[in-house]
């Protein structure tokens, strides 16, 4: 079974995802967790992995745990946000107006039988699509897809992992480790048929400890300068929570262009040989 790793941080009292996760895969998963937190950690689950630091923000928290599966065990893994709960669409006339069913754990079941086929078949990586998107025409998966809140990986990413820069553009980690795994020529694919609620935005603990307004418009700025032909600005009016009424920035991103071009480069670099 793939090892489920949910990095979480001053949240041990609200563990939404491992809370979603069936009872019987819990020996599966491992909770990331800083020095600060490591004993209190043992108390909520028996497995747990302790980063080197305290306050090292989220992109050196990927670091070292993709490290750790990818490089050290060399095992498939999924790393999840520590707030998810899990939702399935199916094609029906509920389905048509947008409703999101709750997850069985039948359907947890099937969806990591899916999950490790397409990893049998050399997925490199992958994610469930979020609740944020309609799934109108995306049943069962997306090929080259935003990944957000959760990423699947091939135990290969030890192959490339030194060759990625995990500590680039704090803010905007996911996409951008996304977009430098697409441009070298590994396709993904983002499932919508099962889907992660990524619960409240800027909800205490986890990155919202040092995510501030600026902090985040850098990272999308940074975004932007790293992979300029494949990233638009935006602004966007936030509609909720402590930043109600402020503009910020936003990142609209061309995914597919993204890795169509590595087979561009491809092509170009066998008809040059």
């Amino acid at each position: 079974m793939i090892d489920i790793v949910i990095c979480t941080f001053k949240r041990l009292d609200k563990q939404i995802t491992l809370n979603n996760i069936p009872e019987s895969y819990r020996d599966n998963v491992t909770l990331v967790v800083q020095p600060q937190e490591k004993e209190a950690a043992k108390k909520i689950h028996k497995n747990i992995f302790v980063l080197d630091g305290d306050d090292i923000g989220y992109a050196k928290t990927i670091k070292q745990t993709t490290y750790e599966w990818a490089v050290n065990l060399q095992k498939h893994f999924w790393m999840m946000d520590d707030d998810l709960t899990f939702r399935f669409n199916e094609e029906t006339e509920e389905w048509v107006s947008g409703k999101k069913h709750s997850f069985t754990e039948d359907i947890f079941y099937s969806m990591i039988a899916d999950i490790e086929k397409e990893l049998h078949n050399d997925l490199f990586h992958g994610a469930l699509g979020t609740t944020w998107s309609f799934p109108w025409g995306k049943l069962p998966y997306v090929e080259n897809s935003r990944m957000c809140g959760n990423k699947i990986y091939h135990k290969d990413l030890a192959k490339v992992w030194s060759e990625i820069d995990w500590e680039g553009c704090c803010g905007s980690e996911d996409f951008y480790v996304c977009l430098q795994l697409l441009t070298k020529g590994y396709a993904n694919k983002v499932w919508h048929n099962y889907v992660i609620d990524p619960g409240q935005s800027y909800a205490d603990g986890g990155c919202s400890d040092y995510r501030t307004l600026e902090y985040h418009n850098e990272s999308c700025r940074e975004l932007h300068r790293k992979f300029p032909k494949f990233v638009r600005l935006k602004e966007n009016q936030i509609k909720s929570g402590p930043w109600q009424g402020i503009l910020k920035l936003g990142c609209n991103v061309s995914w597919k262009k993204a890795y169509k071009s590595s087979q561009i480069n491809t092509l170009e670099g066998f008809m040059n040989d």
